[in-house]
């Protein structure tokens, strides 16, 4: 007894599609893990630039009145 070319299908794709996901999910963890300890290193470089602009300035942001 044979599978049909549906169930072919399925079992290639959905393992594929489950590896996928929980590579994402776990890139998700990682970088809200960094964030949780400073997270310079993941924020892009204007992100940088306008941070050190509002500490010079002495601004005080949303983020800061949390």
């Amino acid at each position: 007894m044979g599978y049909s070319p549906f169930m072919l299908a399925f079992d290639i794709v959905l393992p594929c599609l489950g590896a996928g996901i929980a590579c994402y999910l776990w890139s998700l963890y990682l970088d809200s893990h960094a964030e949780g300890r400073g997270g310079t290193h993941t924020e892009p470089e204007y992100v940088r630039e306008i941070n050190d602009r509002l500490s010079c300035n002495n601004v005080e942001t949303e983020r800061d009145l949390l």
